[in-house]
């Protein structure tokens, strides 16, 4: 997404939702993490085998609660 899409005939804002961390699988693979709200957000680059024409496949699950509360 870029900040050229429009609604209404004007551009629309980038708004950060989170961010991202570089997390290592057990095999060595580099793969991002972070929340957006009640999901963990999780970012892996595309297998070698895999249909279509993506670089990434973004997955979601429910986070955990974190101690403290957090935001």
């Amino acid at each position: 997404m870029t900040g050229n899409g429009s609604r209404a005939g004007k551009p629309s804002e980038l708004i950060e939702a989170g961010r991202l961390f570089t997390r290592t699988t057990e095999r060595g693979g580099d793969y991002l993490v972070g929340r957006l709200g009640g999901l963990k957000i999780l970012v892996f680059r595309k297998r070698d085998g895999d249909e279509g024409e993506h670089s990434h496949t973004l997955m979601v699950a429910a986070a955990v609660q974190r101690n403290g509360g957090g935001r």
